[in-house]
């Protein structure tokens, strides 16, 4: 950023502890003065804490500007990515089902095999990020998630659709911890709490883009052509890929953090970056006010024996993300973590519980909605009458059907209850959720069709006879015909709703504090979540 700055005092209290032009150990033992506003930064290590004050006063120096807002950008797609690995499954079920068989047992763990993903995906991304650097590791973490979303689309059966959702839930689950990590890198402390709630507005825009591709591309289950096309839900995650893609597109133009170059020693690099973010942030001629020169003075330290293959690679960073853990379970960290792990477990789960449960919820409302403003007929004689396409919604009661033909129809949510089916006819009929109650069937041929008997019940049948019926290889009844435009509206609306929620977190933050804004927002959630108790979930 061109022009005069805004004094910044936490560089000022940086500035205050270098001595000469270097920045030493003993600078981070001083007890009165400035050392007051760095509490966040006593570490252990004292190496770890010259490097911190260092790495925030070059950020104060290299300025916030355009490289930030680049940098905004390109993670804020990669969190998008993670909150469409999470929403997408619910918009899938509903067309997928039929296609691969999928009864309520399987839709579950198709969604639980995602979540499952994201746990692994956060353990081992997370700790890969410590090793090869968070850049190299959120292009890997987001090129895994792309291939899989991709290939989820062609899968042909339930088993590998299965098995590239747990690989693109692996993919995925390292951004999150990775995007905010390296994000809050190149951020100096008073801004960070601020951007990084800035940074989740993109958790909703992910939900927000993934409701209105589902309500672009999917608000009609195909109930013809299964197998022989390119079903919609299937270019829809093909479509859902894209912010992955993007995100590592864009991360090939963006250095590596510094902050982690400095802890690998990389001092010579880590400065370089400091310098290409002014350098993009100032437009003018100015010089980097910091150089080499200035770089912090390390203890030296005898090393330990190389690895001497890729076993010892993976078991020093097998001990490293343990020890790692262990640090955060043990006092005086204790209480925190047990604290936060409840507080973010019953969060996760009601959020993601309800983000699946509800568009099935609003399904069967509208299924209702339907069946309640059907047709009924009733006490009538039908005589050579041809009934086809859409038969939907629609009640026979004792009516008597003579001559009459149902050809190349599809019968959705039909009820005949006793009635009596003369010299009729039933050719190339598909039906969902139809049923024949106390019917009797006099010289009847069904041709062609998928009316099995679990669709007859107590009906009796007189010289009547079934020809090559239409083996679809699932036995499930699911619903063909469900228009599903009111259900991802209605999502559309809750998705748009995170988006100001999320800039409204960032201006209070700083003002009343992480604790007081994140206690606010539970209670806003569980008092709304009370209401769902009214809710008839009865016949569902």
């Amino acid at each position: 950023m061109s022009g005069p700055r805004e004094a910044d005092p936490e560089s000022e209290s940086l500035l205050l502890k270098r001595d000469g032009s270097s920045y030493t150990e003993e600078a981070t033992a001083g007890g009165g003065g400035a050392s007051g506003d760095l509490t966040e930064m006593d570490y252990v290590d004292a190496d770890v804490s010259v490097l911190s004050q260092f790495h925030e006063d070059a950020l104060a120096q290299a300025g916030f500007g355009l490289f930030q807002y680049f940098l905004f950008l390109v993670l804020g797609l990669g969190l998008a990515a993670d909150s469409i690995e999470v929403f997408v499954i619910a918009y899938v079920l509903p067309s997928a089902e039929r296609e691969l068989c999928m009864d309520d047992s399987r839709k579950g763990w198709l969604a639980a095999t995602s979540f499952l993903g994201m746990m692994i995906g956060g353990l081992v991304w997370g700790n890969l990020g410590d090793k090869l650097g968070r850049r190299r590791t959120l292009v890997s973490a987001l090129t895994t998630n792309a291939i899989f979303a991709v290939a989820t689309a062609f899968m042909p059966t339930y088993g590998l659709l299965l098995l590239t959702r747990l690989g693109s839930g692996i993919g995925v689950g390292g951004s999150l911890p990775i995007v905010f990590t390296y994000y809050g890198e190149f951020l100096v402390k008073r801004h960070r709490g601020r951007h990084l709630s800035w940074l989740l507005t993109f958790w909703g825009i992910g939900g927000l883009f993934t409701a209105l591709m589902a309500w672009l591309m999917i608000t009609q289950p195909e109930a013809e052509g299964l197998g022989t096309r390119l079903s919609s839900w299937r270019v829809f995650l093909v479509v859902c890929s894209a912010p992955a893609l993007l995100t590592v597109f864009g991360l090939f133009f963006l250095p590596e953090s510094p902050r982690y170059l400095l802890e690998c020693g990389q001092d010579v690099e880590a400065m370089y970056v400091y310098q290409k973010v002014f350098r993009i942030n100032h437009k003018q001629s100015d010089e980097y006010p910091l150089s080499e020169m200035e770089l912090p003075a390390r203890r030296s330290s005898t090393p330990g024996p190389g690895p001497v293959g890729c076993l010892s690679d993976a078991l020093e960073a097998f001990e490293t993300f343990w020890g790692s853990f262990m640090q955060i379970l043990w006092p005086p960290y204790t209480g925190m973590t047990m604290i936060l792990i409840i507080v973010w477990t019953t969060t996760a789960f009601g959020f993601y519980g309800m983000s699946i449960w509800f568009p099935e919820y609003v399904r069967h409302l509208e299924i209702e909605k339907d069946q309640d403003r059907g047709n009924v007929t009733a006490n009538v004689h039908i005589v050579n009458q041809k009934f086809g396409g859409l038969l939907e919604d629609v009640r026979f009661e004792r009516v008597i059907f003579t001559n009459s033909t149902f050809e190349d129809a599809l019968l959705s949510r039909c009820i005949f209850e006793e009635c009596t089916f003369e010299k009729s006819a039933f050719r190339r009929v598909r039906s969902s959720k139809t049923f024949f109650l106390k019917s009797t069937f006099k010289k009847v041929d069904f041709e062609s069709t998928d009316l099995y008997a679990f669709r007859f019940i107590d009906c009796v049948f007189l010289n009547s006879s079934f020809r090559k019926t239409v083996e679809d290889g699932c036995g499930l009844d699911l619903d063909l015909t469900t228009d599903l435009s009111d259900v991802f509206t209605e999502n559309l609306i809750a998705q748009s709703a995170i988006i100001p929620g999320s800039i409204v977190s960032s201006f209070i933050l700083d003002k009343f504090g992480r604790v007081k804004t994140m206690v606010t927002s539970l209670f806003l959630t569980s008092a709304s979540a009370f209401f769902i108790w009214f809710l008839d979930t009865g016949r569902l």
